[in-house]
């Protein structure tokens, strides 16, 4: 059965933050190559989130939640995601049963270790460079994702933060064909060509 794993390019998506209309964006990027979505909201707003997901499952792709992992349960979204200092992972893995999707916010090693023994299927990882949407000034030192990636040990490990085509060889060269964006889709002018650009030189055969 396809899992996390099985999807590359990971929009997070927050209406705020779009420079055109999110909904006309939302769908653009979807046709131009994210798999993957994850619903990004201050509140709970089940409107928003169901029309959300109406949107992605006209595109055959995937929603996840993020925080409000009821919500994420009532609506059958394909999972939900936390962050550390949202609902514990464990109870978040308990509330939402078996078979949805878990994906856990991580900044280090031990973050990661905790997020597979409480039942995540995937982790975000980061973040990967400065980054206006979370207040970052700096990323990680190098070769941080590397080590993230050995220490998941399978565990699918999307790279976060201030990604954008400019510092992708980074993330490519630490051998993550996984990311995870926001500012880089939604503030583009052109969210369908923007999504496919990166999708490609994410996974462009290695030279």
């Amino acid at each position: 059965m396809p899992g996390p794993g099985d999807h590359h390019l990971y929009l997070l998506f927050t209406p705020a933050l779009c420079a055109d209309d999110p909904w006309r964006t939302l769908a653009e990027a979807l046709r131009g190559g994210v798999d993957l979505v994850q619903w990004r909201h201050p509140e709970r707003d089940p409107e928003g989130a169901r029309r959300c997901l109406d949107i992605c499952r006209n595109h055959g792709v995937p929603l996840l939640i993020n925080d409000h992992v009821e919500l994420a349960a009532r609506l059958g979204a394909a999972g939900a995601h936390v962050g550390q200092t949202d609902l514990p992972a464990a109870e978040a893995r308990a509330l939402l049963g078996p078979d949805a999707w878990l994906g856990v916010s991580t900044r280090n090693p031990a973050q990661i270790d905790r997020a597979r023994r409480d039942g995540a299927d995937h982790v975000g990882f980061g973040p990967m460079n400065p980054t206006r949407t979370k207040g970052y000034t700096e990323g990680h030192p190098p070769d941080a994702l590397r080590t993230a990636l050995a220490t998941a040990r399978g565990l699918p490990v999307f790279a976060i933060g201030g990604i954008e085509l400019r510092n992708l060889d980074r993330i490519r060269a630490e051998g993550c064909r996984r990311i995870a964006v926001s500012g880089a889709i939604l503030r583009s002018d052109d969210p369908g060509s923007m999504a496919g650009r990166l999708r490609e030189a994410l996974l462009a055969p290695a030279p």
